[in-house]
């Protein structure tokens, strides 16, 4: 189940690398596309508003509208002036003067005076009073390159073209003057905040991965550990199916073999002594394995019932002494005063104490010490069993408290199981750390204080 799951994960990851980043790339592609051509249309369409109002301000002081609704404009001092104005404007390359009926009236080039370009939507547009702005890129002696281009020039140039309709004073549209611009500021000033828009892109992409790839990471942790839960609760409902069972099977016939063992061992008889003191201690151990599996069986943890622990820790010190002792293991305990009261059933809290005990005891041999020890952290209490014993693989440290997995030949797998799923229903919890084999195992076990 662990590799299927793990495997689940990595799935789910690998899908969310590629779909995710595919989404989230074409998003951001898209949206740097729109942002970088709005602001390249709008830097322009202001730029050409801007010349509009100069052009239109020049026709107004010079008083040139007369003469071009006349189409005459020889010898006019004041359009004279008007045309040398607008030809000096910064960055033009060309400046044309249309008629109304789409005649070059005037231009900075007179090869150009007298010419129409009937086939030109941009004039089409300004003869109706719009301000177009049209940016072409390439080499003016291009095939495809518009008749009006025509002497620009015949290396490759970037330039922008603006119409812009201008008026007489009673707000008739009497001409439409054509620049040919190449405005490097304007440009650059674009191809900046372009680079800026394509930045901006790239570091919120990144920024929404990351987000995204850490929020599936959590779900994904979320799922396994429901998957966990899960699978501890289809171990609980078996373990309660066969409890059940044991209880009432084991139970009877236990009692009749450890009497009769014991009657035994009163009467003697041509049976060893020890045999009988054998058979009581593996009835005693059947009992106990048949007490744990009901224990762990039993519905959520009692909040109702409160225990010492300072005086759980002492039954507990009292209990294993002579088993360390007459097993020639030093044992160690430190339990201060005033540890204060847990939420839980003592009896139940016994059996906890008794299991870490009992896992240090049977991991280490004569001469490896066990210490148990208890303190205070605000309100919490910390409980450590260390043993200098036998120890836990790397590999086997993640499955340590889950129903049914030991180490040990004998055994259920069962006694760290209840006291981690005690310890979590309770508000704490249960850490189980080992150097490696051989190099020992400290379980911690962390309980909340009882508050009244």
């Amino acid at each position: 189940p662990d590799t299927a799951a793990a495997a689940a994960h990595h799935g789910l990851m690998r899908r969310f690398v590629f779909t995710g980043a595919a989404a989230i790339a074409a998003f951001s592609v898209g949206m740097a596309w729109l942002l970088t051509g709005f602001i390249e249309s709008r830097l322009l369409q202001r730029d050409a508003v801007l010349s509009r109002d100069f052009v239109q301000s020049i026709v107004t002081t010079q008083h040139v509208a007369a003469a071009l609704r006349a189409g005459r404009v020889e010898g006019d001092a004041g359009f004279t002036e008007f045309f040398s104005h607008v030809a000096a404007m910064p960055d033009v390359l060309r400046a044309n003067l249309y008629t109304t009926d789409r005649r070059v009236l005037w231009s900075s080039r007179p090869e150009m005076i007298g010419r129409a370009f009937p086939d030109n939507d941009e004039l089409d547009d300004a003869l109706r009073g719009v301000v177009v702005v049209h940016r072409e890129e390439g080499d003016d002696d291009a095939p495809d390159a518009k008749p009006e281009h025509m002497l620009l020039g015949a290396r490759p140039s970037e330039f922008v073209e603006n119409y812009l309709p201008v008026y007489d004073e009673t707000g008739r549209l009497v001409g439409v003057v054509e620049l040919y611009r190449r405005p490097l500021a304007l440009i650059e000033a674009i191809l900046s905040g372009q680079r800026l828009v394509w930045a901006g892109a790239l570091a919120g992409a990144l920024f929404l991965f990351a987000s995204l790839a850490w929020y599936v990471r959590r779900i994904a942790g979320a799922l396994r550990e429901q998957q966990a839960r899960l699978v501890e609760a289809e171990a609980l409902a078996m373990v309660g199916e066969i409890s059940a069972s044991v209880a009432h099977s084991i139970r009877n016939p236990l009692g009749s073999i450890r009497s009769s063992a014991e009657l035994q061992r009163e009467l003697g008889g041509e049976a060893p002594a020890d045999l009988a003191d054998e058979v009581i201690a593996q009835t005693e151990r059947i009992e106990h394995l048949v007490r744990t599996l009901l224990s762990y069986a039993r519905g959520p943890v009692d909040a109702h019932g409160r225990a010492d622990l300072g005086q759980a820790l002492r039954d507990a010190q009292a209990r294993f002494h002579s088993e360390f002792a007459g097993q020639g293991k030093p044992f160690e305990a430190t339990v201060p005063e005033g540890l204060g009261e847990v939420a839980v059933d003592p009896v139940l809290l016994a059996q906890m104490l008794a299991s870490l005990l009992s896992n240090a005891a049977e991991a280490t041999r004569a001469g490896e010490g066990v210490r148990l020890a208890a303190e205070r952290v605000g309100r919490q209490v910390r409980i450590v069993v260390e043993d200098h014993g036998a120890g836990i693989a790397a590999a086997a440290l993640g499955e340590v408290g889950r129903p049914f997995f030991t180490t040990k030949p004998r055994g259920l797998g069962l006694g760290l199981a209840l006291v981690r799923r005690v310890a979590e229903r309770l508000g704490g919890g249960l850490d189980v750390a080992s150097d490696g084999p051989g190099r020992g195992t400290r379980s911690t076990l962390t309980l909340p204080l009882h508050t009244p």
